[in-house]
């Protein structure tokens, strides 16, 4: 961690700046602890940065990487713990609009345990909607995410850019898709995990359900085109089946729905049994 000390400041203390530099990339694949220390005289190391990829622990105890940088920031790819959104939050790293140029946030969690108890989703959802509200890309990774996410975009109402949306480790279900989809005019792209249809649809008839969203949902995005679903253990692969076809239905664009691969001839098989069926004809 010194050395990542030096690279922004002389042994002497003097400021280093990097006028030209574009992108900055750190990996480190075990736990370093944190020994930088606060850098308060410099204002900007990199003022023209515009990909910052953190794969490891963030190495300041402040804002030193991101001084200087809110302006021409595009990409950003950083592993999250309690201590780097205490730190974010403290000196106001994001929030008001400060990246308007960030296009691509990716979040991770490789350090499970630097997060403190009952701190992942809540902590990692508020941090992850409050970097920009121009995303286009948005994925959590590694973070046992809750539903909540979804009220969460929902309540910030600024995400009406956002193309993709990564969320792995999301339990979803079919009415939090479609709150989704309603707030994010955009979107194409949505992976997380399904588990079954929820409160909006939980009194409608499995039969039914087709009738409705053609009905009432219809179209409920005209961008919508992926839906990549992890399949939880205790899920049917023809409940997933069934979340697809109705995609179709409601999404004119909607082309693709992914599974693991294992999967996918089960998958496929129960497409073709409830393309089979009177109401998804």
């Amino acid at each position: 961690m010194d050395s990542i000390q030096t690279l922004v400041q002389s042994t002497s203390g003097e400021p280093i700046v990097f006028p030209n530099l574009l992108k900055l990339s750190f990996s480190c694949w075990h736990y370093l602890e944190s020994n930088c220390k606060p850098t308060t005289n410099i204002t900007g190391a990199f003022p023209r940065l515009q990909s910052m990829y953190l794969n490891m622990d963030y190495p300041f105890k402040d804002d030193t990487l991101f001084r200087g940088t809110s302006n021409t920031l595009e990409y950003l790819s950083m592993n999250v713990n309690t201590d780097v959104i205490e730190m974010a939050q403290k000196y106001k790293v994001f929030g008001g609009n400060k990246y308007p140029n960030l296009r691509a946030f990716r979040i991770k969690n490789i350090n499970t345990r630097l997060m403190r108890p009952g701190a992942p989703s809540k902590a990692a959802t508020k941090f992850a909607l409050s970097v920009s509200s121009k995303l286009e890309i948005l994925a959590v990774e590694d973070i046992a995410m809750e539903a909540t996410i979804v009220p969460s975009i929902v309540e910030h109402g600024h995400m009406s850019s956002l193309q993709l949306l990564a969320i792995p480790d999301a339990f979803l279900t079919l009415s939090h898709i479609v709150v989704l989809l309603e707030q994010t005019p955009m979107l194409t792209d949505l992976h997380c995990h399904y588990t079954g249809v929820g409160t909006l649809f939980e009194c409608v008839e499995d039969d039914q359900l087709p009738v409705v969203f053609a009905q009432k949902y219809a179209p409920l995005s005209n961008n919508f085109r992926v839906l990549q679903l992890g399949h939880w253990g205790n899920t049917d692969i023809a409940v997933v089946a069934r979340c697809a076809m109705l995609m179709v239905i409601a999404c004119p664009r909607f082309t693709y729905a992914s599974v693991s691969s294992h999967l996918r001839e089960k998958m496929r098989k129960c497409i073709l049994e409830l393309m089979s069926h009177d109401s998804f004809i």
